[in-house]
């Protein structure tokens, strides 16, 4: 099904089965599009108002509404119109498996972690699910809080981690204190990742670390309950 570019008649199908699941078909029906995307007046503890589609440019309305439902994120990082369609499609990257080349638990771990270390609650909150319904056990997804701020030997003893774990871990936690890693770092991870997978670990890191910022620094609000969540993620991230 054609795409419209016309912001004002965007709005998603979820039951449309595209070959790409972050990729919705879309039909003009103008008076839906507030329901689903623009946020009811309530009170909103974030520190600037969220883009709304109808004053948002085309291809910024276009990226937002690749999903079903509403996010807050993106309709405060959709405020810088021209980098936002460029960062969500490096974001949705990483949750299609044909071009994602970290494990799917991998990228999770190094999200929870930069969640857990930064004490960024909405980022936590939309991934703890992502990871959960993927194979995360409650013991390694409460491990990656609970070792926060401890020896480094906290970590290579938590028996929630395996050695790969361990390895990724250490380098995400020595970048987010130094911005830096040290050569044993990174010759211990090279040791279980591949290049490619260590270099894809850093943007990862680049990636959710602003996103734990932005979220953080401008106070946004939590999504709240969303219905048919899973049952959305377990089609929208593929791979292992």
């Amino acid at each position: 099904m054609r795409k419209l570019h016309d912001a004002e008649s965007l709005i998603i199908i979820p039951i449309c089965k595209c070959v790409n699941p972050l990729n919705r078909c879309l039909v003009t029906k103008p008076s839906t599009l507030s329901v689903l995307f623009n946020m009811a007046k309530k009170e909103q503890k974030c520190l600037v108002p969220y883009i709304e589609l109808d004053n948002a440019p085309p291809e910024v309305a276009a990226a937002i509404t690749h999903l079903p439902y509403r996010r807050n994120i993106f309709h405060l990082l959709g405020h810088s119109h021209g980098s936002f369609p460029r960062l969500m499609s490096v974001y949705a990257s990483f949750f299609d498996g044909n071009r994602r080349i970290l494990p799917l638990l991998d990228w999770q771990l190094v999200v929870l972690r930069i969640s857990a270390v930064l004490d960024a609650e909405y980022e936590w909150d939309v991934n703890a699910p992502v990871a959960r319904i993927n194979g995360m056990p409650d013991t390694k997804l409460i491990a990656l809080k609970q070792t926060v701020g401890k020896a480094a030997s906290t970590v290579e003893t938590e028996e929630a981690f395996s050695v790969r774990d361990r390895a990724i871990l250490r380098l995400v936690d020595e970048q987010l204190a130094t911005y830096n890693n040290t050569e044993e770092t990174i010759n211990e991870a090279k040791k279980l990742l591949s290049v490619e997978e260590l270099v894809e670990v850093y943007v990862v890191l680049g990636v959710y670390v602003l996103i734990a910022r932005i979220t953080k620094g401008l106070r946004i609000d939590l999504d709240g309950d969303i219905p048919g969540l899973e049952g959305h993620l377990k089609t929208v991230v593929t791979g292992s």
